[in-house]
């Protein structure tokens, strides 16, 4: 669990001191239901993932209250988006 939380503010600094921009693989997921599934989107909402559709979360993400507009720094892999933590 420590880990997971060491990664998720490392991902966060990360991502705090390039602004706009993540690193390089790595994508802004935007969460654009809550329920019933909770679904996230990326590349201006042309690809959408969802609970049991090819979303996964770390446990940091996973403990998270999310809601519609919020982001989050996401790791895209084929058909699959892992969401690290928000941003």
């Amino acid at each position: 669990m420590a880990w997971d939380t060491e990664m998720a503010l490392a991902i966060k600094n990360t991502a705090r001191k390039a602004a706009k921009s993540l690193p390089k693989g790595w994508y802004r997921a935007e969460v654009l239901q809550v329920t019933p599934k909770l679904i996230f989107s990326v590349v201006s909402k042309e690809f959408q993932f969802s609970t049991g559709d090819g979303l996964i979360m770390t446990a940091t993400a996973k403990s998270k209250t999310w809601k519609v507009g919020m982001q989050a720094a996401a790791i895209l892999q084929g058909s699959e988006l892992l969401v690290l933590d928000s941003l």
